[in-house]
């Protein structure tokens, strides 16, 4: 519960940042006492490796004077030249200088000028140095991390040096966290900090597939990745609910709106690389592919036959003996998996890296490779399809076979593939090319059939987020006892977002759950010796002194209306929202849809019942499952209108943590916030229509049954936009950001207001 309050807190902008001070005159830093943090490895996240003090305090005034090293100021790197398909980096030394001047005055309120030479008089100075004491190890010949560590040495003045521009913006993260741990947001400790890396890969993968992310989210995963020093995101750009790339060579295959088209993936792309981060493609093959399948009619039920590209009716030539119909997982069409006996499905595939791949600067791609279903393996044709060829055994080999062939294509581009464990280890004669790196997501990376290999770890346990199914990172496991890879074939490792069996949503709802545990992944994946319980116990408060990175935009909430119309409304609709592909068979599907545009996923394995309702249509009785919607909670004043069924337990809107929430019975309304429960006592018809409303006006909650006010309790609850859960039917729902009155709820009955929508 704290870790959410904390997460949803650290969203909004600039939370944990001092106040910007008043500019002072551009005087010498000068001594001062108690205001800086006494040892940046109790401040600074990710906690620093060493760092040598001396009690001493250096206070910089309103405006600083920041000297670049002429002699590396245009440079990269001190060292050798990167290698070909290296990531750009964050540009120059200049380059990054200049930056680090505009963060520092955005987070700090410190001006910071940028000067070329002169470093003599400079209050703060950087350079490029690859000599000895520059990074960490030096005293064992050894510098682990050398490309991405840094020294600072602040002393009467600040002196920040590191063998390459990525060190140095990595050493001005620290320095930028260090004055806003400090108590007036200008005081630094004295002494040398001596820092780098343990993990080369701090790997993020964020699903932007299942639930579509504004490219502004991805900036903020971007911007405060770096702010981390985290090095790897991936994009989950490809999965059964929506391919979210859009080209003008496949038109329609990615809707506007809830795609990136090139232009957007050059601005995030240069944005990561200024940011120390490689944006990695994440892709799927040849299984969670079902938007491309329906699209190039290339699906497992899908014959030989071209058919133009497209979604809708398609005549593919199919039969049973060239197709497998039926084998796909129970809830999914068989459009998840590609025809891997058709050669146009793996010359498809080819298509597309070719046109995607040179979007991205990074030298990798993910391929998917997972989650073949099982039940393929009795399909007779595929049966046939094995049996027939000399090279095959198994499906995994079949599988396999599809994979090594665009990774060939991949290495071909300069680049590296990365695919999910699964398909590899169910191979006979296909082995899977040495060269692919291994993302462990079921495991730590330990499997004796992926010795050979390259890994990245990113196990569910304890590195997935998926709301929906109540997984959360086990943030004290991965402090204090999860054991930090040590093979040298272990690349790195990291933290999922997934989108999984959520309804609406917002990628800025998910974001600001994420916070808080990849800063404790980033903690660890930078510095892996397991924390102490007391730095455990003592993360919020550090999170919170060093705050969000700069420019970092978190939650935007609605701004309160006066219009009378909801900012969001929910029709009964099978037909699914836009954004997202119908890749479900008919009893796994929604049938609630939002008229304001927000996308999101199918909810799994849930049994419902349509209901006809006279004026409406059809309706959806909700299990006690229920509905995500998957937004932040919205302070008063609001209001929430809906027609609904009670049929014996409450429904309940509520937030993620259980903290708040409105819980509707047969007796009337439980209001819930902050651990303090109020009610309003009404009789709520069961088993009956029943229009409901509940309005506060941010200090009072009042409920209305068929138009007609019931009670009212004193209450600040927020309306919780989470999920709705319980056993209703539900016929209509609007969510409005004002407080309605009593004459307004009346009219909601007789005419519902067409919406003003709020993304």
């Amino acid at each position: 519960m704290f870790a959410v309050l904390v997460a949803l807190a650290l969203a909004l902008p600039v939370v944990g940042a001092p106040a910007p001070v008043r500019a002072e005159p551009p005087d010498r830093p000068h001594a001062t006492g108690g205001s800086a943090a006494a040892d940046p490895r109790s401040a600074v996240i990710p906690k620093p490796r060493s760092w040598s003090g001396d009690d001493g305090e250096l206070r910089l005034g309103g405006t600083v004077r920041l000297a670049v090293d002429r002699a590396t100021a245009r440079e990269r790197s001190a060292g050798p030249a990167p290698g070909a398909g290296a990531p750009a980096g964050p540009g120059t030394l200049h380059d990054v200088a200049r930056a680090a001047a505009r963060d520092l005055a955005d987070a700090t309120g410190v001006r910071a000028p940028v000067s070329l030479g002169g470093t003599r008089g400079a209050d703060v100075v950087v350079a490029l140095d690859r000599g000895p004491g520059t990074g960490p190890g030096t005293e064992s010949g050894e510098q682990p991390g050398a490309d991405e560590s840094y020294r600072l040495e602040i002393g009467r003045q600040v002196r920040l040096t590191a063998p390459t521009a990525t060190g140095v913006y990595y050493g001005t993260r620290t320095l930028i966290q260090l004055l806003r741990a400090s108590a007036d947001g200008r005081t630094l400790p004295t002494g040398t900090l001596v820092d780098g890396p343990d993990t080369e890969i701090r790997m993020n993968t964020v699903d932007v597939s299942r639930e579509y992310w504004e490219p502004r989210e991805i900036a903020d995963v971007i911007r405060q990745m770096g702010y981390l020093k985290q090095n790897f995101l991936v994009l989950h750009l490809d999965d059964a609910e929506g391919f979210r790339l859009d080209s003008p060579r496949y038109p329609g295959l990615a809707e506007p709106g809830y795609s990136y088209d090139r232009a957007t993936i050059r601005r995030l792309d240069r944005l990561a690389q200024r940011h120390g981060v490689q944006l990695v493609p994440g892709f799927e093959f040849p299984a969670h592919v079902s938007p491309k399948s329906a699209y190039f009619h290339v699906g497992m039920a899908d014959g030989p036959r071209d058919a133009e590209p497209g979604f809708g009716e398609r005549d593919t030539g199919a039969t049973p003996q060239n197709s497998c119909t039926g084998y796909s997982y129970s809830h999914l069409t068989d459009d998840f998996t590609f025809n891997v006996m058709n050669q146009r499905a793996l010359r498809v595939s080819q298509e597309m890296l070719d046109e995607f791949l040179p979007w991205f600067s990074a030298p990798w791609v993910h391929l998917g490779g997972d989650e073949i279903p099982p039940d393929l393996a009795d399909c007779p044709a595929l049966q046939a399809f094995v049996e027939e060829s000399p090279r095959y055994s198994t499906v995994g080999d079949v599988a396999i076979d599809f994979l090594n062939t665009l990774n060939e294509q991949v290495t071909q581009a300069g680049r590296r593939s990365i695919i999910y464990d699964g398909s590899e280890s169910d191979t006979v004669q296909v082995p899977l090319d040495r060269d692919v790196v291994i993302m462990d997501w079921t495991g730590d990376g330990t499997a004796p059939h992926m010795a050979p290999y390259d890994k990245i770890v990113a196990s569910g346990d304890p590195f997935y987020l998926v709301p929906a199914r109540d997984t959360r990172p086990d943030e004290e496991a991965i402090a204090r006892s999860w054991a930090a890879p040590t093979d040298p074939t272990v690349l790195g490792w990291g933290m999922h977002v997934w989108g999984d069996d959520l309804g609406w949503a917002q990628g800025q709802w998910l974001e600001s759950l994420s916070l808080r545990p990849r800063a404790v992944v980033a903690d660890r994946q930078w510095h892996t010796t397991p924390r102490t319980a007391d730095e455990f116990a003592s993360f919020g408060a550090r999170l919170d002194a060093v705050g969000a990175a700069p420019g970092y935009v978190g939650v935007r909430l609605p701004e309160p209306t006066r219009h009378g119309r909801p900012i969001h409304q929910y029709v009964m609709d099978p037909q699914f929202p836009p954004g997202t592909y119908d890749a479900h068979t008919p009893t796994s599907r929604r049938g609630l849809r939002d008229v304001c545009g927000l996308s999101g996923m199918t909810p799994l394995f849930v049994e419902t019942r349509t209901v006809e309702v006279p004026g409406e249509g059809w309706t959806k009785e909700v299990d006690a499952d229920g509905y995500w919607f998957g937004a932040p909670d919205v302070p008063g004043p609001w209001s929430l209108t809906a027609r609904v069924r009670l049929t014996g337990s409450p429904v309940v809107w509520e937030d993620l943590a259980g903290t708040t929430s409105l819980s509707l019975g047969a007796t009337g309304l439980v209001v819930t916030t902050a651990g303090e429960s109020a009610t309003v006592a009404a009789d709520v018809p069961q088993d009956a229509w029943v229009d409901v409303a509940m309005v506060s006006d941010g200090s009072t909650v009042r409920l209305f049954v068929d138009g007609e006010e019931a009670g009212s309790v004193d209450s600040t609850a927020p309306l919780p936009r989470t999920r709705l859960r319980g056993p209703v039917g539900l016929a209509q729902l609007d969510l409005y950001a004002e407080a309605l009155g009593a004459e307004q709820v009346q009219a909601a009955r007789e005419g519902r207001p067409e919406p003003r929508c709020a993304r």
